[in-house]
């Protein structure tokens, strides 16, 4: 048996060079802007205040740290197959992103309603902000 010859590696798997800082995009959503711990959406699901629409129900409650936190209960009999989850998903994802700026600091949970399944991006999105306006207003 023959040894296997070595593989080039791909030039678009290459790493920036260590030497270089590393630029941290200003929407991003790192660990501690998500919510992780069943117990922590169980608690906010239990005390949190109410909002909903046809498409999502949000559980918000204010937290204790400089930065509002998102946590995401997309269930696979509101959404459908894996695709449509993660579709709604990241169309949430986004719109957190780009509005956790002038959110205040709040611990929201959304979860998909039954209209989210055939619901457009387009009528998903305005759907969010909706609610992100209601939280700048009631927070």
């Amino acid at each position: 048996m023959r040894g296997a010859a070595p593989r080039a590696a791909s030039a678009s798997a290459r790493k920036p060079p260590l030497n270089e800082p590393r630029t941290k995009a200003p929407y991003g959503l790192e660990p501690g802007k998500r919510l992780h711990q069943p117990a922590e959406f169980r608690e906010l699901r239990r005390s949190g205040q109410r909002l909903a629409d046809a498409y999502f129900s949000l559980s918000v409650r204010a937290n204790r740290r400089t930065h509002p936190r998102l946590g995401l209960a997309i269930a696979t009999r509101c959404a459908g197959s894996a695709v449509a989850r993660n579709l709604i998903k990241r169309i949430t994802r986004e719109s957190f992103r780009l509005n956790q700026q002038a959110l205040p600091p709040v611990d929201v949970t959304v979860a998909a309603r039954d209209g989210a399944r055939g619901a457009t991006p387009r009528v998903l999105r305005a759907s969010l902000e909706k609610h992100w306006s209601t939280i700048r207003e009631r927070w």
